[in-house]
């Protein structure tokens, strides 16, 4: 039996980012939103992928393959945060609107990621002198998946 595979890496590189990217900052490919077609969690407030074991701490890689696989979980098609905003109240960017995620909601109309962006660097300057685009507190913050 032949199985064909695409392995899509979870980071992209600089030189392989273009132009749209920095002008929208997507990718063409949501590690993400395909994690919610798995079943695996949803979209938070502040546009972190999310699971209820984990919360927002993971790292998503996706394999895609022509494979029939067993679905296990259902699809994902909107947020289980319900009313909890800690994450949104403690975002110093302040770049999430509060409105909850469903697979009809655009990103940026609930999370503005160049504000989100914006405010790493800055924050990384002030405290390491490196601009870097890494702030973290939104998944510190999360209490789900916290043991």
């Amino acid at each position: 039996m032949n199985i064909s595979t695409i392995v899509i890496e979870p980071t992209l590189n600089d030189d392989q980012l273009d132009h749209r990217y920095y002008t929208t900052l997507r990718t063409n490919f949501s590690h993400k939103m395909a994690a919610t077609r798995a079943g695996l969690g949803w979209i938070g407030k502040t546009a972190l992928f999310v699971s209820k074991k984990f919360g927002p701490r993971l790292r998503l890689a996706t394999i895609l393959t022509d494979h029939p696989l067993k679905c296990t979980f259902p699809p994902i098609d909107e947020s289980q945060c319900g009313t909890c905003s800690v994450c949104v109240k403690k975002c110093p960017a302040q770049a999430a609107t509060g409105k909850p995620w469903n697979i009809h909601v655009d990103r940026d109309e609930f999370f503005n990621p160049f504000k989100c962006r914006e405010k790493c660097l800055e924050l990384s300057w002030q405290k390491m002198e490196q601009r870097i685009s890494i702030c973290g507190i939104c998944v510190s913050i999360c209490p789900l998946g916290k043991h």
